[in-house]
């Protein structure tokens, strides 16, 4: 069970309906609907029962939500005292997988090689979690994609870089030489998730446009590393959003040269605008 689950249950109590929750937590509708169906597979009584044309929650439900609320409260307590034992030498920052690999080493450089004594913590996740986790004050700074609709009054917001995501395939693939997406119908797909917003979504909408039926994801994976592992010794696709994540597996998988682009998506820094700034954009700039 994850613990953004048991967020968007209360945001969805709070707010009386998946749309309002979905504004509240800076995430599609979609991935609300996902968590909620993620939560009621551990129970086997219902957390929601229809009442004329909408679904309210059942007294499960507010239980469950009145439980997730205090230990939101035990949890930032933990965090904060964490946050006091270590002082300013910490630097926590929340990324998605793809930024933690383009970013991470500037990180390292821009904020550890300068005092001996400092600390980089860095934890990953999906834009939704990351963001609600800074909200919350367990990060110092979230770098990720810029959820649809997302906007929050104390979040301050940078685009750092854009990323030019490609479809990418093992060599000597059946596909490898495919110059259309239109060619590519029926294949399995690889991805890294759960995520709100990113690489897949970027698949999903180039497809959309084109009114193609939607690409099958087959698997999703924690990482990319593991996935780009998968692809090179499997059948599958997958969009990769910058070559510095192929790592070792560059020899093993090359890009499909479609004539058709995927759309291009941003990569932005947020921070508590409450807050002094901790990390510069400009350590951060090369990773474009």
């Amino acid at each position: 069970m994850y613990l953004r689950h048991l967020h968007y249950l209360q945001a969805v109590i709070e707010h009386g309906s998946f749309a309002g929750a979905a504004r509240a937590c800076g995430v599609s509708q979609p991935a609300i609907s996902q968590g909620m169906k993620a939560l009621q597979a551990g129970f086997s009584e219902p957390l929601w029962v229809k009442q004329g044309r909408r679904y309210v929650p059942t007294p499960l439900a507010r239980g469950l939500a009145q439980e997730a609320a205090s230990l939101a409260q035990r949890i930032d307590g933990l965090a904060q005292a964490g946050t006091a034992t270590a002082g300013r030498s910490a630097l926590r920052v929340g990324l998605t997988s793809s930024a933690a690999m383009v970013c991470g080493p500037l990180l390292y450089q821009d904020w550890c090689l300068p005092g001996t004594r400092r600390t980089l913590v860095m934890e990953t996740a999906d834009e939704g979690s990351l963001l609600a986790g800074l909200v919350q004050g367990r990060f110092d700074a979230v770098i990720a994609p810029r959820p649809r609709g997302f906007s929050h009054p104390d979040v301050v917001e940078r685009r750092l870089y854009e990323l030019a995501p490609r479809i990418y395939a093992r060599r000597r693939h059946p596909l490898a030489q495919a110059r259309g997406l239109a060619e590519l119908k029926g294949a399995a797909w690889a991805c890294v998730g759960p995520s709100v917003s990113g690489p897949v979504d970027v698949l999903t909408e180039a497809h959309r446009v084109r009114r193609m039926p939607a690409p099958r994801m087959a698997v999703r994976c924690p990482d990319f590393a593991s996935m780009l592992h998968l692809m090179a010794q499997s059948d599958l696709l997958a969009v990769v959003p910058h070559p510095v994540l192929l790592g070792a597996a560059a020899p093993a998988v090359v890009p499909l040269r479609l004539a058709e682009s995927l759309p291009l998506y941003g990569m932005w820094l947020f921070e508590l605008g409450t807050r002094s700034s901790r990390i510069g954009a400009q350590a951060l700039s090369a990773a474009g």
